[in-house]
């Protein structure tokens, strides 16, 4: 009789992807539901302060995924070809969605194509369907290179390396943005406003490796981090009110409050030990979450349709209503989970198919 147990990686990172994510459909709620510009400009009060700080302390999910990346990927020896896979497994889903949402919706009559959104569908990388997927691919063929780089530098040059990056791309960019000293230090042509491009995933899975290589884990998880987190989110809001023009800086990715948050968080989550199946079940879903309820036509109806009633003052007036934001956050993901679930028993289907008739 067969004993052997399959092995369970550990589950504090895999909650942490699950809890981001749940961030970003958050964070769309609020820039395309209308829920941020509801906050800013009709809410008061308690209601206010608790949206402020629930956003300001929701804005790490896209560099927390990136440094996950680093933080799992630096000490691989992995070439360019033997990756190879690992590309396929990223890029096939993308053109999956990238052509079967446009087009299924169209037989459904759920919307209209333009030549134009037709051809971009048989492109997802070079189109830019998604932002994230396309600069996550362009890491992950980096990342060979990146990791024999990383791995051959000294605590000491790893260190030096990691402060030169943050001063260039969070410090940089906050005093850049100001109105106070954005005259004598610019970041035209030199790096963009908020980190949404190869330079900062590239710096964010620099700093991950840092993480794995040199800074030691602990028994247990250390809730000193969660209480820096918090304390990071505080300040940042603090400084919206006394700094003229700074809110629109808090929110930005590369800002170096939200870059430290990140690093808190991917700190407390890898020392939390414990294991669970149904966790790590449902984290592996997230990517195609993503990709689902953001292809912009799937957006538009979400959004516009299905939850436009969140774009309406009178939504906020009810104290019910963070209880049902917090609902809408669950079923799209729970939904669009179960969509990526058929898709993987599909392609896992097709895959064993070719497998047959190959051999």
């Amino acid at each position: 009789m067969d004993t052997k147990k399959t092995k369970v990686r550990q589950s504090g990172i895999e909650l942490l992807r699950i809890l981001m994510m749940l961030q970003v459909i958050f964070l769309h709620i609020c820039l395309y539901g209308g829920y941020s510009s509801i906050a800013k400009h009709n809410l008061s009060g308690i209601h206010k302060a608790v949206f402020y700080l629930v956003y300001l302390s929701s804005r790490c999910p896209v560099y927390v995924y990136i440094l996950i990346f680093g933080y799992f990927s630096v000490s691989s020896n992995k070439t360019l070809d033997s990756i190879k896979g690992k590309i396929a497994k990223i890029y096939l889903p993308m053109l999956f969605y990238s052509l079967v949402i446009p087009f299924i919706g169209r037989i459904f009559g759920l919307w209209r194509l333009s030549n134009i959104e037709k051809v971009r569908a048989f492109f997802p990388f070079t189109s830019r369907i998604w932002y994230f997927m396309t600069l996550y691919l362009l890491v992950l063929i980096l990342s060979p290179f990146l990791n024999k780089t990383l791995t051959a530098l000294s605590k000491k040059e790893y260190t030096r390396l990691v402060i030169i990056l943050f001063l260039m791309f969070s410090v940089w960019t906050v005093f850049a943005q100001l109105d106070q000293t954005n005259s004598i230090i610019r970041l035209n042509k030199i790096f963009d406003y908020d980190g949404k491009c190869l330079y900062g995933f590239v710096y964010m899975y620099v700093l991950g490796g840092f993480l794995r290589l040199h800074i030691p884990c602990h028994k247990k998880a250390q809730y000193r981090y969660l209480f820096v987190f918090a304390l990071l989110t505080l300040i940042n809001a603090a400084l919206c009110k006394f700094i003229n023009g700074y809110s629109v800086i808090s929110t930005k990715n590369n800002n170096p409050f939200v870059v430290l948050q990140c690093v808190c968080l991917v700190l407390f989550f890898r020392d939390l030990k414990f294991k669970s199946k149904v966790i790590n079940c449902i984290a592996a879903v997230n990517l195609g979450v993503y990709m689902i309820h953001e292809h912009f036509l799937v957006r538009n109806k979400i959004w516009n349709d299905l939850f436009g009633f969140l774009s309406e003052k009178s939504f906020y007036k009810s104290n019910t209503y963070p209880f049902i934001i917090l609902l809408i956050c669950l079923s799209v993901f729970t939904a669009c989970g179960i969509i990526e679930k058929v898709r993987v028993r599909l392609f896992k289907g097709v895959s064993t198919i070719i497998k047959v008739i190959m051999s």
